[in-house]
């Protein structure tokens, strides 16, 4: 009798461990989006408003059979007014999907925009969440409003691609989207293929467009005037004093071909997106045959006020476009000459 008793209890045992290694394994498995279950736990159909076969959208410009609305808020158990699931930030509920578990837009992965992460040398960042918007540089205004994701972004969406908003820190700063240069995600490719004309589509983002042939002016001005709502003081022309008494860098002429996202990341940086004057990245000089240590040692950024998420590392970032006209021992970045404007 004891040894039935034994068997039943090895038996037992070995469906416990299977259960447990089956849900081990379903852990490390990384959650991958499909038309019918764009996020973990929302499924939907996969038909449109149109009759076709597509896939519903997360933010904004909801089709007619949206579940969407569940990956945020629950309707009778919200843990605040807007009835939002509970997490301890906003900034912590954006990351329950854009830290990479849902696969695309990861904020956290280097793109046009840079990226939030400290884990590396030189890493600055908008450290949404934890400051007040009244603490950036140049801020004029006394908000004690907290800085956080949708200080910039419109979770419900916007006619900008990612989301961006129009008014910001109660600023109405232009009528117009910032526009983005965007590609198709090749990454995503059997993804985008899969949703149809009228889906969703995975882009990447390779930052601003600097110059419009139609409107050359109107992407400085607007991407600077968007910064310009919480950095004020910083939306200067070349000369001109600041309220402090002291002069920037112009922010937002076309005819120096500059604005805030020449030299800065929106997210932020690290020493994986830093680049010296050529142009070049840590992994550009890894793959020449230096070594990740020699490389990131030359790639840090030692300035006493830290990156301040610029895309350049140390000073190369003034470097990069005021390059005298004699010959130089690297190359100098494609469209930057001494003056400072792009080249045509």
């Amino acid at each position: 009798m004891s040894k039935i008793k034994l068997g039943f209890t090895v038996i037992f045992t070995l469906i416990l461990l299977s259960m447990f290694a089956a849900f081990a394994s379903a852990e490390e498995t990384p959650f991958v989006p499909t038309p019918s279950n764009p996020a973990p736990g929302i499924n939907v159909g996969t038909i449109d408003n149109n009759g076709n076969e597509a896939v519903h959208r997360t933010h904004g410009n909801f089709q007619n059979n949206t579940n969407s609305c569940g990956n945020c808020h629950s309707t009778h158990n919200g843990d605040s007014a807007t009835l939002l699931k509970f997490e301890e930030t906003e900034s912590d509920l954006c990351l329950t999907c854009h830290d990479g578990t849902l696969g695309f837009y990861n904020v956290e992965k280097a793109s046009g925009a840079g990226v939030f992460n400290s884990t590396h040398d030189s890493a600055s960042m908008h450290d949404v969440g934890t400051v007040e918007i009244a603490a950036a540089p140049g801020a004029l205004n006394p908000t004690e409003e907290e800085l956080q994701c949708s200080s910039c972004h419109n979770p419900h969406g916007s006619v900008n691609d990612r989301l961006l908003k129009t008014t910001v820190n109660g600023k109405t700063y232009s009528t117009k989207a910032i526009d983005l240069e965007l590609i198709e995600d090749p990454a995503y490719a059997e993804f985008n293929a899969s949703t149809g004309p009228t889906g969703l589509k995975i882009y990447q983002s390779k930052g601003p467009v600097f110059v419009n042939q139609d409107l050359p002016d109107v992407p400085q001005r607007v991407y600077s005037n968007f910064c310009s709502t919480c950095h004020e003081d910083y939306l200067k022309s070349s000369g001109s004093q600041r309220v402090d008494g002291h002069y920037s860098h112009t922010t937002n002429s076309y005819k120096s071909g500059r604005n805030c996202a020449s030299c800065h990341y929106a997210h932020g940086t690290d020493i994986t997106l830093l680049k010296d004057t050529a142009g070049k990245t840590v992994a550009d000089y890894v793959k020449s045959g230096w070594t990740k240590e020699k490389a990131e040692e030359y790639m840090k950024d030692v300035s006493a006020g830290g990156s301040a998420i610029k895309k350049y590392t140390n000073m190369a970032v003034c470097w990069a476009c005021h390059q005298s006209t004699h010959k130089l021992d690297t190359p100098p970045v494609v469209g930057g000459n001494y003056s400072g404007k792009p080249s045509r």
